[in-house]
């Protein structure tokens, strides 16, 4: 009966945390990364010789999206509403942040040393708003990987 309720309790834990858990944005690199792993058969089949940069491998996606295989399709809508998610992040973080901004950082507004200000402190000492929004920038991440 003890393991058994251990059991039921450590499920519930799992699924808990799942619920509450926030994942990460992908950087651009893990986006390609995805997608090249995922679509690679796709890419070849309907993408050759497209250039990677400037949106052109995004538009031969879209284009054939009805005929490009499920796991391809499934992985490039993940990619595409990460990297959104990410971008939305960078561009509204002070608007998200300004209160915690002015509180921590002793500023008004976003200017050159957010990134610096915010991983000076504690993610606890952050709202959870823009601690979210913060994480959402790839910032974070970033900045621990140098």
């Amino acid at each position: 009966m003890m393991k058994r309720t251990s059991f039921i309790f450590a499920l519930l834990f799992l699924f808990g945390a799942i619920g509450t858990a926030h994942a990460q944005t992908l950087s651009y690199a893990d986006a390609i990364d995805q997608l090249a792993g995922a679509c690679r058969g796709d890419l070849q089949r309907y993408c050759r010789g497209v250039e990677l940069g400037g949106g052109h491998l995004k538009a031969c996606l879209d284009a054939h999206q009805n005929v490009v295989s499920p796991r391809c399709q499934q992985t490039r809508a993940d990619v595409y509403a990460s990297i959104a998610r990410r971008i939305s992040a960078q561009r509204n973080i002070g608007d998200i942040c300004s209160a915690d901004i002015e509180r921590l950082c002793g500023t008004s507004h976003a200017d050159a040393h957010l990134v610096e200000c915010l991983l000076s402190v504690a993610p606890v000492a952050i709202s959870p708003q823009c601690n979210q929004a913060f994480t959402d920038t790839g910032w974070r991440t970033e900045r621990a990987q140098r």
